[in-house]
């Protein structure tokens, strides 16, 4: 009877440690290829005592910038500006199986991202398709991923054309960043060259064309990223180029969207140069978050669930240069941002009820990173 419980004590010892083994949580950090970065960064986080270590790091071609993690938490794709065969191609995608236990990347494959400079990537909910946008031809192409994570060809693409007010950043189309309308089968490419976000329905590795609605930004503004409220229908769009976060009411039913907000990610006394990045909302949607780059903070703002305003809180500084991407917890607990330029990424612990954040002096050395993704 001893040997039974001891037996029985010793598996479920066992089934604990598997299970903490299994939920392990770690840090994957996409790099532009300069100041000797050495592609793609993982650290692996320890969250009851908010500790990082730098567990690895994965090859990939030239600035393995962007990053997208399958929902199943098994695969990883990296979006990189040089192309599998720099004579033909001007941009590729790599796929990495990840390593539950170590976090640490193994490669699958590369192909071309059949466009030139992708700069964002995103998998649909069936993992099936891989969405890449690309900057320099305002192209969206679409990726058909295997059912061992594999990439294996173009399904469908789509180029952009379009221009706007400045003549120095909106000589084309420049397509910044795709997602799906959330509980539907229709995605959105923001344009922060023409100053637009396009519409598609998707099905089957194709998109309907043309686009289906078309929404058009303020002008000069240059819509790059984007975020949804979850409760109601509504998109806030970061305007790199104005330094403005715009709200619009989406009606599908009737294609079409009307502007209901735009405000500042800024002081009203800071008058230098700023163009903002990544946008992400907080897990109860009661604020929402901004990075500025030459300001260099996050911008907090809180949200109205009636009218969907935004009011601005207050500014975080990033305590480095040049934020560009940065991760939102997804209990709400904390954010990472990246720092480009300073070649750092800083961890704050964030207050639920006020949305400010609080500096924690953990910092992370990283040659200029630009994408955070966490899986476990």
């Amino acid at each position: 009877m001893k040997t039974f419980i001891s037996l029985f004590i010793i598996s479920i010892l066992a089934g604990m440690m598997n299970i903490h083994s299994q939920t392990r949580e770690f840090l994957y950090v996409g790099t532009f290829s300069v100041r000797g970065s050495e592609g793609i960064y993982i650290f692996s986080f320890d969250r009851a005592n908010k500790k990082f270590e730098l567990v690895g790091t994965a090859h990939s071609f030239n600035d393995p910038t962007f990053l997208t993690i399958s929902p199943d938490r098994k695969y990883l794709f990296a979006a990189n500006r040089q192309g599998v065969d720099t004579a033909k191609n001007r941009g590729s995608v790599t796929s990495f199986a990840i390593d539950s236990k170590t976090g640490l990347l193994k490669e699958i494959n590369s192909i071309s991202s059949f466009g030139n400079s992708p700069c964002h990537i995103n998998i649909s909910p069936d993992e099936k398709s891989l969405f890449v946008s690309h900057y320099r031809d305002g192209s969206l192409t679409v990726l058909s991923v295997g059912k061992k994570g594999e990439l294996k060809e173009l399904t469908d693409s789509v180029i952009h054309h379009g221009s706007s007010i400045d003549k120095q950043r909106q000589e084309t189309s420049h397509a910044h960043s795709t997602q799906f309308v959330p509980g539907t089968s229709n995605i959105i490419t923001a344009d922060l060259g023409s100053d637009k976000l396009w519409m598609y329905h998707f099905n089957k590795g194709k998109l309907s064309k043309p686009a289906f609605l078309v929404i058009d930004a303020f002008p000069g503004s240059g819509p790059r990223h984007f975020d949804f409220f979850k409760t109601q229908p509504w998109i806030y769009v970061a305007e790199e180029l104005s330094s403005t976060v715009s709200t619009f009411s989406l009606d599908l039913n009737q294609k079409s969207a009307i502007q209901i907000h735009r405000i500042s990610t800024l002081p009203d006394t800071f008058t230098q140069a700023n163009t903002v990045a990544d946008i992400h909302f907080s897990p109860d949607q009661k604020f929402l978050y901004v990075s500025n780059r030459g300001h260099n903070s996050i911008a907090i703002l809180k949200v109205d669930a009636t009218t969907g305003k935004l009011t601005l809180v207050g500014h975080q500084s990033t305590l480095g240069k040049t934020p560009r991407n940065f991760y939102m917890d997804s209990k709400g607990e904390f954010i990472l941002v990246a720092n480009q330029d300073s070649d750092d990424i800083v961890f704050f612990l964030r207050d639920s009820e006020t949305g400010l954040l609080k500096e924690t002096g953990i910092n992370l050395q990283v040659p200029s990173p630009v994408c955070l993704k966490m899986g476990i």
